[in-house]
């Protein structure tokens, strides 16, 4: 009963901390909030299918599909209230607790029930995976749906297996890889037992067929899934063209202090394995997606995030079988003092721990709300002074993610990703990021005639060369101006 109690206390705690990091800053944490929420909108007010004609110069502008389709469904009761990106906070919660109790669902039936409450509280404690699951995207809701995959997976349970694969395929667009995912987990139960689930990998490509069958884009989904969920990762690998800082890896310094948790578990792990004889199959099987994304998290961060609830599953199991492989587990208990000892260094440990995480998601949240700040700002101006119906140019492709959340009565050049402005068109991509980067010998030319602009913004971070650019020439002109950018006009 009272084990019951403390796990109970834990899970509200937990529910607490992941409201209070939302509610700690006034702004939408992250880019992609504002956009989800405004397309969310545009669903609601327009329909299934209508002209994505926000990204101007990218493939959704003719060959729109809505890559998080069924998370933007999701949104739309949140579309009603007067504040929109008050709404897209609350989604926000409400989807990270969604992915707090799938982890806690799958973990009371995958470990040792003395392992709860370390693991539901390792689950808090890092500051990075915390700050990540802050963000409003679908990301969130796809991890604890890919936790509840592997659970059903190893199970057998091939109805809930196919509307789980369902539902995560129509809510982003990389469906299509839990047809690796299952591939990669029915692998370790053939290494284990001799048996291999075709079934039950046949149930999950029918899923993510009909998946694509149904979506409201269909065919459009079929290019964007190519572009984004296969080129993407491609392109992560080998850094070919301009991604999302997320796409790049951790140097060890961030690793460490972003997920501090980990390096002493594999220590643990390695330690726990001295000796062992048999892995259980249902502990194979997590451990071998968990490998999967524990590779690829050293090309890109980005997988750190998806990594991190397997890797506390994986270690829980891993830990529970080897607990009771021991012949007299009671004699651990029977040792008062040590028991104590041990209990007194977890408790320093996880309030250590809970003050690192708390200071570095303090800062990284405060570091958002200068940025995010801005970025409301500069969008609720060229909301009250630009003319509507303008194609903006961005310095950045992501700025568009803010702009049309914060001012959908104007057009941008991509969003989302370059990918889609790059298969749009190579060559006019390279001139854009040619202007960015200051590197365009005249680019007043260059964007009235081969992209027909009038109005710009340029953030001060990365694009000071071509702010200088700006400022040199007397064919632009500054609108408004503050510490971390600057919208412009083309006078001529």
């Amino acid at each position: 009963m009272r084990a019951k109690i403390l796990v109970g206390a834990i899970i509200a705690i937990g529910i607490i901390i992941i409201t209070a990091a939302q509610f700690s800053v006034p702004v939408v944490i992250g880019a992609d909030g504002y956009y989800h929420i405004r397309v969310a909108q545009f669903l609601r007010e327009h329909g299934l299918r209508y002209p994505f004609h926000w990204a101007r110069y990218s493939i959704f502008a003719e060959h729109f599909a809505d890559k998080d389709f069924l998370y933007h469904v999701f949104l739309i009761p949140f579309t009603f209230l007067k504040n929109i990106f008050f709404g897209v906070k609350l989604a926000a919660v409400l989807n990270a607790v969604f992915l707090y109790l799938a982890f806690f669902y799958v973990l009371r039936r995958a470990a040792d029930k003395v392992l709860l409450p370390v693991f539901l509280s390792a689950f808090l404690l890092s500051p990075s995976f915390l700050s990540a699951i802050s963000s409003p995207r679908p990301m969130v809701g796809i991890m604890a749906l890919t936790l509840l995959f592997v659970h059903c997976l190893i199970l057998n349970q091939r109805g809930m297996l196919f509307g789980i694969t369902l539902a995560y395929s129509l809510m982003h667009v990389s469906g299509p890889h839990l047809i690796l995912f299952a591939g990669l987990c029915e692998a370790a139960r053939w290494l284990s037992e001799g048996k291999f689930g075709w079934k039950n990998i046949a149930g999950v490509s029918a899923a993510v067929a009909l998946s694509f069958l149904i979506h409201p884009n269909f065919p459009n989904n079929l290019y964007v899934f190519y572009i984004n969920g296969i080129m993407v990762p491609l392109f992560a690998l080998k850094w070919g063209i301009e991604l999302g800082a997320e796409f790049f890896p951790s140097d060890t310094r961030d690793f460490v202090l972003g997920y501090p948790l980990v390096l002493p578990a594999l220590i643990l792990l390695v330690a726990a394995a001295t000796g062992r004889n048999q892995i259980p199959t249902r502990t194979k099987m997590w451990l071998a997606l968990t490998g999967f994304f524990f590779v690829f998290l050293f090309f890109s961060k980005r997988y750190a995030i998806h990594a991190y609830p397997l890797i506390l599953v994986s270690g829980a199991c891993y830990l529970s079988d080897w607990l009771r492989s021991r012949r007299d587990p009671g004699k651990f208990y029977r040792h008062k003092p040590l028991v104590i000892g041990a209990l007194v260094l977890c408790a320093a440990a996880l309030i250590l721990l809970g003050r690192h995480t708390y200071k570095m998601v303090r800062a990284q949240l405060q570091s958002e709300r200068v940025y995010n700040q801005h970025y409301e700002a500069v969008g609720a101006w060229m909301k009250e002074n630009l003319p509507a119906g303008e194609v903006i140019f961005h310095t950045n492709w992501s700025d568009s993610q803010f702009f049309i959340g914060l001012n959908p009565k104007d057009d941008y050049f991509v969003t989302l990703d370059p990918t889609y402005m790059y298969y749009w068109n190579k060559d006019k991509y390279n001139l854009y990021r040619q202007i960015a980067f200051g590197s365009c010998p005249d680019p007043y030319l260059a964007l009235a005639q081969d992209f027909g602009v009038t109005y710009g913004y340029a953030g001060k971070n990365y694009f000071s060369a071509f702010i200088n650019q700006v400022r040199s020439d007397s064919r632009f002109q500054v609108l408004a101006e503050d510490g971390l950018g600057l919208v412009f006009r083309l006078t001529k």
